[in-house]
């Protein structure tokens, strides 16, 4: 089972943008090959990956890819995804970076905006396949043209006979070494052609079933079981530890309507994730000393969720999330059952 970070680099060799709903978007930028004469050093066609966190519109991009490759419903590569947003929103409010594999790492600045570091072992330009960065090393030649041409006037005078050449003869050797080459390339050149169309001929035979290859036959013969799986059911629980107040609260001067019960509204606006009750506990009570008396927390996938209230329909949990983000710190999220 392949995980978030393996999706999300998967798609970055195909796609130039890569988009994570409710964490941002990782955006290629292709980068040319580049030459340092003073170096002497050559630095082949990369990518660069930058993050932009203001791009956060869904397109099931990952939900289809993890949905497809996992063999799993959408519905559950959706909750793995938002849990993923979750546990990295969770760790970078900590201090803590958030590390993925082959991609890079995010963090927060000193003004809470999300950096991304890339890793650079890894590169997403597919023309760049195969290459790699190189020094070329000068030839070092063991002797000079000019002790060549004086070992050979020296040889020829220990010799003590004269050299003549004849220019005729010379040309007359030199066009028949020419003509004796294409000859012989030529005759390499009809084998390859023989081969090549043997090759298509066979292999349009095969194209449109005419013949079958011996490794075909022997496939046939093999039978093979369906593939069977079962998928793990799932099973809601719910465990509220607070009773949700029905009566309407009065915060800088707002006044904040109460919101449905969990008994009849199955969406939540989700402020955080925990992993230990006690942390769950101090967030609701939070949230309800600043006016929302239909803060809860509940047990979803082995983790607390702390929710700002329920809503019935989701045109209720969109202006409530508005008014949430417009009021509060919290980067909160909607959560549909």
């Amino acid at each position: 089972m392949i995980s978030i970070a393996e999706a999300i680099s998967d798609l970055l060799y195909v796609r130039d943008t890569v988009v994570v709903p409710g964490l941002g978007a990782f955006v290629k930028k292709p980068v040319s090959a580049q030459v340092n004469p003073v170096a002497n050093y050559f630095a082949m066609p990369s990518s660069e990956i930058v993050f932009d966190a203001n791009l956060r519109e869904d397109n099931e991009l990952v939900v289809n890819y993890m949905s497809e490759k996992n063999d799993i419903p959408k519905e559950e590569a959706q909750k793995l995804l938002s849990m993923f947003v979750s546990d990295c929103f969770n760790s970078l409010k900590q201090g803590k970076k958030v590390v993925l594999s082959q991609i890079g790492t995010l963090s927060y600045d000193w003004a809470n905006d999300i950096v991304f570091e890339q890793d650079k072992s890894v590169n997403y330009n597919a023309d760049a396949f195969g290459l790699c960065d190189f020094t070329p090393e000068p030839v070092l030649r063991s002797k000079t043209k000019d002790e060549i041409k004086t070992e050979i006037e020296q040889q020829q005078k220990d010799k003590n006979t004269p050299m003549s050449v004849d220019e005729k003869a010379v040309h007359e050797r030199d066009n028949d070494d020419e003509d004796d080459e294409p000859r012989r390339g030529l005759g390499w050149l009809w084998v390859l052609l023989g081969l090549l169309l043997v090759a298509g001929v066979v292999y349009g035979l095969y194209y449109f079933k005419v013949i079958e290859l011996p490794w075909q036959k022997e496939e046939r013969r093999i039978v093979t079981e369906p593939k069977t799986y079962t998928l793990p059911t799932y099973q809601k629980t719910w465990e509220w530890k607070e009773s949700v107040a029905q009566d309407t609260t009065v915060v800088n001067d707002t006044v904040k309507q109460p919101v449905a019960t969990p008994s009849d509204a199955n969406i939540r606006i989700i402020a955080g994730c925990f992993g230990l009750e006690d942390n769950a506990q101090r967030l609701t009570n939070t949230l309800k000393e600043k006016g929302y008396s239909g803060a809860l927390y509940e047990m979803r996938y082995n983790m607390w969720y702390v929710s700002f209230g329920c809503y019935k329909t989701d045109e209720e949990a969109a202006a409530a999330l508005r008014e949430i983000r417009a009021n509060t710190e919290y980067k909160a999220w909607i959560l549909s059952q």
